[in-house]
This record gives C-alpha cells, structure tokens and sequence, in this order.
C-alpha cells in the first residue's frame, strides 16, 4: 500500500508596506484616468490593511475624497477628508481639499477656516497659485453669511450652525424625523435667517403627524422667502393631507444647494506632481 504524499501548502501572501505604496499609485493613475470607481476600490483595499501608517490610511482617504468630490458626492468626499485631516493635521494639501469639500457641502465658515490653515501650513508655497484665488473668495462667502446674520455673528457661530444643519439633513436622510427635528431647530436658534432649515423643519413635524406646527414652520419658511417653491407647495398641501392621512414623498433641500458650481476640478489629490 503506497503512502500518501504529503502535500505542502502555497505560502500565503503577506502584504507588505511596498504593497499598500502600489496600490496608492494606482490609485493616483486612476484619478487622472477618470476611474473614480477604481479609486474607491484601490483606495479602500488599503484601509483594509491592517500594517498601514497614519500616513498612508490619510492618503487613501484623500484618494477616496477625491473621487467622491468629482463623481459629485460631497457629503461622502467631506467625511473622507475629514479622515485625512484628522490622522494628518500637518498637511496644508488635506486642508486645502477639505475646504473645497466643505464649501461644496454649503460649510461656508469651515471652508475659509480650512484653507487659512492650508495657507498657514504651506511654508513652501506650493499651493500659493490655488490659495490667492481660494482664500478670497471663500472670505467672501463666509463674509455675505455672517453679514446676513448680523454684525456681531462670528466665524465660529457661522461654523456651529452650518454644521447643526448638514447633521440635521443627514438625520433626516434616514427618516429619523424625531432626531432631526431638535438639530434643525438649534440651527434655527443661531440665526434665524434662511427658509431651508425652516423647510425642513416643517417636513420633519409634518411626517410626525404634527400638522399644525409644520404649518407654522412652512410659514415662517415663506415669511423669510416667498419665493421658497417646496415649501410651498408642501403648505398647499396640507390640507389633503390632514384629511387623508397620506404622507407625502420625502423631499430634502439644502441650504444654497447648487452654489458654487464649477470648482470640482481643482481639487488636488495628495502626492499629485505639482
């Protein structure tokens, strides 16, 4: 009887930081090759590495904000740079990209205060030909915002109530109406001065079976802008819903949704040759 032959296993392959270097190239050529699904692959390959650095976690999550911001995802860019940021908070090209992503998803305050570090940062100049035409027009953005809010509203009030607002649409992405609700009003409380917070502060009682003050919110929207075209439309239908009980379709509008509108190529993906 013939013995049975000992088969050895194939050597399984360990990835090494060479590896994780590769994969981040690759991710930088399908940048420039306008495969932002293959950046979001790649890039994601390497946080799945357990051995990669702070340094190279921050440069895949550069490399998947990025390809959000040009497939026009910028909630999902902003929180991408964001990582990069917080793991790489010395590096004036994350705060130049995360000011970017910030103004896309209407943080006009964080947006300025990012690239005023990216400046403060950026001992080499190498992002000096960027920053003489982002700096201004982000300090006139910010600048319009605070004006409209009065003359004692600050830079870091600006920031608090911009964020409060993209955490509230968030939340109410997700239908969690009852936990939007108190967000959209301590935005409201900051500064009472756009219809979009209260919009959505309306839809939010009203998906709560709260007619009566989704009709005061819808109103205090109009009050602010008559021109405000969903809540108007959701306030003229009210009535039939009150009486039928049907709840509408969810419908979100962002504060300046749609402004600025053409800066998405300048984003500058970290390591790119300048």
């Amino acid at each position: 009887m013939s013995k049975k032959t000992k088969r050895t296993a194939a050597p399984r392959h360990t990835t090494q930081p060479r590896d994780l270097d590769r994969w981040l190239d690759r991710a930088a050529q399908q940048l420039i090759a306008a495969d932002y699904p293959g950046v979001i692959a790649t890039a994601q390959r390497v946080l799945r590495a357990p051995i990669a650095s702070p340094d190279q976690r921050a440069e895949a999550y550069d490399r998947l904000g990025a390809a959000h911001m040009m497939l026009q995802q910028h909630d999902e860019a902003y929180a991408m740079v964001t990582a990069a940021v917080t793991l790489c908070p010395t590096d004036a090209t994350l705060w130049y990209n995360r000011g970017l992503t910030a103004r896309y998803t209407t943080r006009f305050g964080q947006s300025l205060r990012d690239f005023e570090q990216a400046a403060a940062l950026d001992v080499e100049g190498l992002l000096a030909d960027k920053l003489v035409e982002a700096l201004p027009f982000a300090r006139s953005l910010a600048e319009d915002e605070r004006a409209l809010r009065g003359p004692h509203f600050t830079l870091d009030q600006l920031i608090a109530q911009e964020e409060l607002f993209q955490q509230a649409v968030q939340v109410m992405a997700q239908q969690r109406w009852a936990e939007a609700e108190p967000l959209f009003r301590q935005s409201i409380a900051l500064g009472d001065v756009l219809p979009q917070p209260w919009g959505n502060l309306g839809l939010c009682l009203l998906m709560q079976r709260q007619f009566d003050a989704a009709e005061v919110a819808l109103r205090r929207a109009l009050a602010i802008d008559p021109s405000y075209t969903i809540a108007r439309q959701n306030l003229a239908g009210l009535p039939a819903i009150r009486a039928t009980g049907k709840l509408p379709a969810m419908r979100i509008n962002k504060a300046f949704e749609g402004k600025p509108g053409r800066l998405s190529l300048a984003f500058l993906a970290k390591g790119e040759k300048r």
